[in-house]
């Protein structure tokens, strides 16, 4: 008999242990990103002059999502995004558009993507961007009002700003990672396209990481951390740099409306874009910061190479299904 309810405790502690287990896992992620050439120190505010991005990310509890299925043994994550984006030439106090070196631009958009592990080191992703650019957007005003409290130049050229237009891009990406010493160093190439009514491009990236690494399913370089593990949580640290080549078809923000010639200014863009970054990225069990450093080089002819700063806040919650 001891045996016997000597089993069943046994049982009851793995039971418990198991459950115990499941709630230490973080099934949703919010992450707060602002980004701007201004955080350089260099009193400098031109070109991407601004962006503010929220993801939501959670752990659907179902194979399917928007009638996409899955394997269940692949790791989905589902993530939305609200984000506004703006754009100004290098001299703000200039006011005759003729003399701007690139377009003044807003763009707010709302977005879904799936993110697909079907592997632990490989990624692919797609998903649909909905947004506005022009006034409607809300940009000149946030600048405006940005600029007069906090002591910076006022821009004078957002009467001549890309004119309003509904986008809808679709967009893709597959990653595959390659470890180069087990846990410490690896390499990640990213394939991206984007075809939309915006926005057409395609871009090569390849980033090389080095610190203590997981797997690109686990990992916060493309935000998967939440969800279950193999091996329960681990923190981890590193440091990337990375290349892209960037072959871009259309941007909005520079040569406005892909179907229309209706806005007041507009600048001929070069069709092959390099840029490096270098960044940092650590968490915890329910936090994640990361620090990248952006250059890019000429978007718009005749204008000048560009860079900036993002800085990114991610919070992991506990959850019941979804």
């Amino acid at each position: 008999m001891f045996r016997r309810y000597s089993f069943f405790f046994t049982l009851s502690l793995a039971i418990v242990s198991a459950l115990s287990a499941q709630s230490d896992y973080y099934h949703q992620e919010l992450s707060i990103t602002t980004e701007n050439d201004v955080y350089l120190l260099q009193n400098t505010d031109r070109y991407y002059s601004n962006g503010a991005l929220i993801h939501f990310r959670f752990i659907p509890n179902k194979p399917s999502f928007l009638g996409i299925r899955h394997q269940e043994e692949t790791k989905r994550i589902i993530e939305l995004e609200l984000s506004q984006k703006f754009f100004t030439p290098k001299d703000l106090t200039l006011t005759d558009f003729v003399d701007y070196d690139r377009p003044y631009a807003g763009w707010l958009y709302t977005g879904v993507t799936v993110l697909d592990f079907p592997k632990p080191n490989r990624l692919l992703s797609y998903g649909v961007e909905l947004g506005v650019v022009g006034d409607v957007s809300g940009a000149d005003g946030f600048q405006t009002w940005y600029h007069r409290n906090f002591g910076f130049p006022e821009p004078q050229g957002w009467d001549f700003q890309i004119r309003n237009e509904l986008v809808v891009n679709l967009k893709a990406n597959y990653s595959h990672q390659f470890p180069l010493v087990k846990n410490s160093v690896d390499l990640v190439t990213s394939t991206s396209v984007m075809l939309g009514t915006g926005f057409i491009n395609a871009m090569q990236q390849v980033d090389v990481r080095f610190g203590k690494l997981q797997p690109l399913d686990e990992s916060v370089f493309k935000n998967a951390i939440i969800g279950r593990r193999r091996n329960g949580f681990e923190r981890h640290a590193y440091f990337f740099l990375g290349y892209g080549a960037q072959w871009v078809g259309h941007n909005i923000t520079v040569q406005g409306s892909l179907w229309k010639d209706n806005s007041p200014h507009t600048e001929d863009i070069h069709s092959g874009i390099q840029r490096f970054r270098v960044g940092w990225a650590a968490n915890s069990v329910n936090t994640t910061f990361k620090m990248t450093y952006n250059w890019l080089s000429e978007e718009v002819k005749g204008a000048k190479v560009h860079s900036y700063i993002g800085f990114e806040l991610l919070l992991r919650f506990r959850s019941g299904k979804l």
